[in-house]
């Protein structure tokens, strides 16, 4: 027997116990740390381009509205190109959907990333020349329509993987635990970076910024190649024939778990963003007095909060459901934003310490649970609806509102932030109170906390509402599915079988 055919064997053993061996979590874990990082740096995209080089709200706006149509069009045509995919990896003897998309295009995602934060540094500033408006509008709009254009095709198949590597719901859970583990840095690492280098931009510190981008740049490739090296695609999944693209989203739509996904993840993105964009611009505007030894200990609860909310958000998890633990990451979010609102108000920093960290009670909620909770909706689509595994679909598709909500989130904060007097101004070379400390205080606020509650409101109604899997339906659905997909690899192993007899 071949190392191939040896491979197979232990690989299908594994699968059939629904275990997945350690090296591939760990793998599939690391790989999670990339973009997580890319999106926290994101996250401070207007900070850089409307606080830092002076681009117009209106251009801003323009770019925002072209990017979202970008984001509702490219997403699904490309999550269908990678579930049709049939590549033949003839090292490992087998054929591949998601393997080329991560191992070839991390490269490449990695310098797009990068770009978006190198503008001629001559562009800065120029806020009454129309020419150079137009040039660095261009590079906002055209490097980030390039960096998601790779982060769609590495993204969507570094998600698509973790459905089919086990329908085990503990081992589906100990994987994302570990990729929370491995992001829990990144998470922190987007809210420092604001403080650090663009709370209160200045040369020197934009300088060490672009220096920090480059580093993650580089060190994000490396582990999209390790999890192309250790973790395995399941070939005996690929449908047999591809799906044309209109008819994957009208399965896609039957759906009753991914009816409600597509809102849930529309505004689990909106409130990452929205987060991540204001919070520069609130550190700021909103707690001008708060600086040094203030600024420590008012980041000393949130942080305490992050570690002790992974437990809690898995306790529930376990005791209750996958629903009951999404259902308490959506109320914390609410209740922590409610307060944090009229703390803002007050003034008080140490009130909206005691806010933020009853946001944070809740947020890694979304980390641990949302690729688990997306698996089973696939599991049911495979179950219910279409009789394939169609994980790069699930992956583009579901993106059909969180990507256009990615364009609301960095194009509302400039536009409530100039509507409410803060804006570029030349002579200064940067934001000022236009109108008064106090409105531009109150706007930064609205954006930062009053928004996020509506949206966490109107997630958690939805949520709770109309969200069909759980109890009983997932139990019979994991023993319905675990049922087929044995089928499957027994018709897969005798395939191989009699291919290495053959050969």
């Amino acid at each position: 027997m071949s190392n191939n055919a040896i491979e197979n064997a232990k690989f299908l053993s594994d699968e059939s116990s629904g275990i997945v061996p350690i090296k591939e979590k760990l793998a599939y874990s690391f790989a999670q740390m990339p973009g997580t990082f890319y999106g926290g740096v994101m996250g401070v995209i207007q900070s850089f381009y409307f606080a830092w080089m002076g681009l117009l709200n209106i251009w801003i706006t323009i770019a925002q509205i072209v990017y979202a149509v970008w984001n509702v069009v490219n997403d699904p045509i490309f999550g269908n190109v990678i579930g049709n995919t049939r590549y033949y990896n003839k090292k490992r003897g087998e054929v591949q959907r998601y393997m080329p998309y991560i191992k070839f295009g991390a490269p490449l995602f990695s310098l797009f990333f990068a770009l978006v934060f190198f503008p001629p540094d001559a562009w800065r500033g120029q806020t009454s020349n129309l020419t150079i408006q137009v040039w660095l509008f261009i590079w906002y709009l055209v490097s980030q329509i390039a960096y998601d254009t790779l982060f769609t095709l590495v993204l969507c198949a570094v998600v698509a993987l973790l459905p089919q590597m086990t329908l085990n719901q503990r081992e589906r859970e100990k994987i994302q635990l570990y990729s929370t583990a491995a992001t829990i840095p990144a998470i922190l690492f987007g809210f420092i970076v604001p403080v650090i280098y663009l709370a209160d931009p200045s040369t020197e510190t934009i300088a060490q910024f672009q220096l920090l981008v480059v580093i993650i740049a580089i060190f994000g490739i490396f582990p999209y190649l390790i999890l192309s090296k250790y973790v395995r695609e399941h070939s005996e999944y690929i449908p047999k024939n591809e799906t044309p693209l209109f008819k994957s989203i009208k399965l896609a739509f039957k759906n009753p778990s991914f009816r409600v996904y597509v809102i849930y993840d529309g505004i689990s993105v909106f409130l990452l963003n929205i987060i991540m964009v204001s919070l520069p611009f609130y550190l700021t505007w909103v707690l001008t007095p708060m600086e040094g030894f203030n600024m420590l200990l008012f980041w000393i609860g949130p942080i305490i909060c992050v570690v002790i909310s992974v437990p809690i958000v898995l306790k529930i998890a376990a005791k209750k459901s996958t629903k009951a633990s999404i259902t308490y990451y959506l109320s914390m979010l609410t209740i922590g934003g409610i307060f944090s609102f009229i703390a803002g108000i007050s003034g008080n920093w140490i009130l909206v310490s005691i806010g933020f960290s009853i946001t944070m009670l809740g947020l890694t909620g979304d980390f641990i649970q949302h690729n688990p909770m997306r698996a089973d909706t696939i599991d049911y689509d495979y179950w219910k609806i279409s009789g394939e595994r169609r994980e790069g679909l699930y992956a583009g598709v579901g993106s059909l509102l969180s990507k256009p909500m990615i364009s609301v989130a960095l194009a509302v904060p400039p536009a409530v932030f100039t509507a409410f007097g803060l804006i570029y101004v030349d002579a200064i070379g940067g934001l000022d109170a236009t109108q008064s400390l106090q409105l531009a205080s109150l706007g930064v606020n609205i954006i930062m906390t009053l928004l996020p509650v509506i949206a966490s409101l109107i997630g958690l109604i939805v949520w709770i509402k109309f969200y069909p899997l759980t109890g009983e339906i997932v139990e019979k659905m994991k023993k319905d599915v675990s049922i087929l997909h044995e089928q499957r690899r027994k018709e897969y192993k005798e395939s191989r079988s009699s291919k290495n007899i053959s050969s």
